[in-house]
């Protein structure tokens, strides 16, 4: 019960810490509205605006910030041709040339064909933008299948390779439920070698889905993942080059807090620059807070997300969610694939969180102070006068 006590006390100084400045907004989308994927812009004179991308049914949607996320104003729609509709789409920066891509030119892959009665012909089809987001054109269409396609994710890699990653159904003959697989792109996306898997076991339960990739300071990859038929836990584990993430039996290592809980579903990665410490941050969020003993759900599920100054190693720290979500459950809709958008400062985040409106699913966005790491915090006290 004293513990209790004490991990009660230390969420209630992190809600002051960290609690927004003003109350959630919501964003003007006339449309149901799925999977959000939100980037900062690096490149060229849209360096530093925000870009969110949302599926709406049969199309996906663009909206741009140009006020680090204070307002919001629709840029265009992506509408791909293929029946019946779309799922589960993904939006990057792609940061450096790569063959006739350009740096700062944009990606947006969604999966097709996927939510049909039944199985049949599915892929991951890749649009194009090289005006900033306001047009798009379809590029290439990175993998095939026929049975589930899902959650594109892309990068670079250390040998400068796009690199897309995604959930696939397509190996249940050899007895994985699904496995996280990868191909890489030595043109700048046009084409696309052959299928990598990365992480999956052939027990026929298994289910890792929703890769979410960065790349740290030090030159290596974290990849976040749910680990469905166990919990639909979020997992973390690295790579050194982007391309090589060791034995794909290997499950990682679960996200957890030292308040001890854990996410399950959904889980998505970010990282933070942290002032004076080259490493940074990184940030984790999940649909669900669930306890280590028991896997019930926690008091703060849909209130919080998650930050580790350590490369993700050792035990992480619980943080108010800009948008907290307490209605969050098992849904595509409420907290739902969350997006967090760390300051260029490192100094704030954006979160950007779905939940019901009147019966229909809608985005909304906040930004909040990022905690200071508390040796730092003590070093300040210290130096007032």
């Amino acid at each position: 019960m004293n513990k209790l006590f004490r991990c009660l006390g230390a969420l209630a100084g992190l809600l002051a810490l960290a609690a927004p400045a003003a109350a959630q907004t919501r964003l003007d989308i006339s449309r149901p509205t799925y999977y959000p994927r939100v980037i900062r812009l690096a490149q060229g004179p849209g360096a530093g605006r925000l870009l969110a991308s949302f599926d709406v049914g049969k199309a996906g949607t663009i909206y741009e910030s140009p006020d680090n996320g204070r307002t919001w104003q629709h840029l265009a729609d992506v509408a791909d041709a293929t029946p019946p509709g779309m799922c589960c789409s993904g939006l990057y920066e792609v940061p450096q040339a790569l063959g006739d891509t350009p740096a700062g030119a944009l990606l947006w892959a969604t999966s097709v064909g996927t939510d049909r009665g039944g199985r049949g012909p599915c892929s991951i089809r890749a649009y194009r933008s090289l005006d900033g987001g306001r047009t798009w054109a379809f590029f290439s269409e990175p993998v095939r299948g026929f049975i589930g396609l899902w959650e594109a994710e892309f990068a670079v890699d250390a040998a400068g390779q796009l690199v897309v990653y995604y959930s696939t159904e397509e190996h249940k003959a050899d007895g994985y439920n699904q496995a996280l697989a990868h191909k890489t792109s030595a043109d700048g996306g046009r084409t696309w070698g052959p299928e990598t898997l990365d992480v999956g076991r052939p027990d026929g339960a298994l289910r890792p889905g929703m890769a979410v990739v960065r790349r740290l300071p030090d030159g290596t990859y974290a990849m976040s993942y749910e680990l469905c038929g166990q919990g639909c836990d979020a997992y973390l584990r690295r790579s050194p080059d982007g391309t090589h993430w060791g034995n794909p039996a290997d499950l990682g290592t679960r996200i957890e807090s030292a308040e001890g809980h854990h996410f399950a579903h959904a889980p998505t990665l970010a990282w933070a620059p942290l002032p004076g410490q080259p490493q940074g941050r990184l940030l984790a969020v999940g649909q669900l807070l669930l306890s280590n003993a028991d896997n019930a759900v926690a008091p703060a599920s849909g209130r919080v997300y998650m930050l580790n100054d350590h490369n993700g190693q050792g035990p992480w720290t619980e943080v108010p969610a800009p948008v907290p979500v307490p209605e969050a459950k098992d849904n595509p809709c409420p907290n739902y694939s969350s997006q967090l958008v760390p300051g260029a400062d490192g100094l704030t985040v954006l979160e950007v969180a779905l939940n019901f409106v009147d019966g229909t699913c809608q985005a909304f966005y906040q930004t909040a102070p990022l905690p200071t790491p508390p040796a730092r915090a003590k070093a300040s006290r210290k130096k007032r006068p």
